[in-house]
């Protein structure tokens, strides 16, 4: 059986290797938490406050299972109304009388939209399947044009194509994970991340991943939102059906605190249980 002696040395022994443990990991420093840092400092003067940093947008090209809302104009409504379906057709021929939208207020587009189906069309009345995937809204609305002056004779149609919002996914360390729809053309990280609650403290924002489709697949894209740079990086902007993974800190695997305030508290946690440890072996 060990002597006291030996007992207070290895109880020694574990109680540095825990200080210096909680020392070496102690908190999460306000680098790795603070946004849109100018991480170059006076090198890049570019990202600096109140300089113009310009943003890289990129066209999106539609995919398959895309949900599109369509408007058919025309000075002559019943030229048009044939390209709705069934169930907007009253609809949207009374709105395009009075100069409308003929889908306004239609609340769910999953029922009244016009999907993109597993092959890239997209079945419009009157016109059969037209090839959606792959074109952006504007070449898609171009066609839509072309061909129903070509194959229908009406000369003045004007077609509207837009998109069900942005649809992302945002899961890992954030406060609100999950499916997410932004009713905006135009989207950027940052308001994806604002509206899903914001990271907790334990993200990695240093490592974002956005797992973003493509016509021929899927690829993995890596950002750092602590950084100015992000501002011109073209993944800045959302594309639909975006899925954002926000990995944790190493530090989580640790275990140690968020805050300073929080480690201090688990370093004297360990630090009153050695103690009692060693009164106990002394009383013995």
């Amino acid at each position: 059986m060990k002597s006291k002696k030996e007992l207070k040395k290895n109880v020694n022994i574990v109680l540095m290797l825990t200080l210096l443990l909680a020392m070496a990991s102690s908190c999460i420093p306000n680098e790795k938490v603070i946004y849109l840092q100018n991480k170059g400092g006076e090198e890049t003067p570019e990202y600096g406050i109140d300089t113009l940093i310009q943003l890289s947008r990129q066209d999106y090209r539609l995919q398959p299972n895309d949900i599109l809302l369509i408007n058919f104009y025309s000075a002559q409504p019943q030229a048009v109304e044939k390209f709705y379906p069934l169930l907007l057709r009253t609809a949207a021929l009374g709105v395009n009388q009075a100069g409308g939208n003929g889908n306004n207020g239609q609340q769910n587009l999953y029922f009244t939209g016009y999907n993109v189906d597993k092959d890239g069309f997209v079945e419009v009345n009157g016109l059969g399947r037209v090839q959606a995937a792959g074109l952006t809204k504007e070449e898609l609305k171009y066609k839509l044009e072309e061909q129903i002056k070509a194959e229908q004779g009406v000369n003045d149609i004007l077609v509207n194509v837009k998109l069900d919002g942005i649809r992302y996914t945002i899961f890992g360390e954030v406060n609100g994970p999950g499916p997410q729809t932004l009713q905006q053309y135009e989207a950027n990280i940052i308001e994806a991340i604002a509206s899903s609650g914001d990271l907790t403290l334990n993200a990695n924002r240093e490592h974002v991943q956005i797992i973003r489709q493509y016509p021929d697949g899927v690829r993995i894209h890596e950002v750092n939102v602590t950084d100015r740079k992000l501002l011109s990086s073209p993944y800045y902007f959302l594309q639909p059906n975006d899925i954002i993974y926000v990995p944790p800190l190493k530090i989580r695997e640790l275990g140690t605190g968020e805050t300073g305030l929080s480690t201090f508290s688990s370093i004297v946690g360990v630090i009153s249980g050695t103690a009692l440890i060693i009164s106990l072996i002394n009383n013995n």
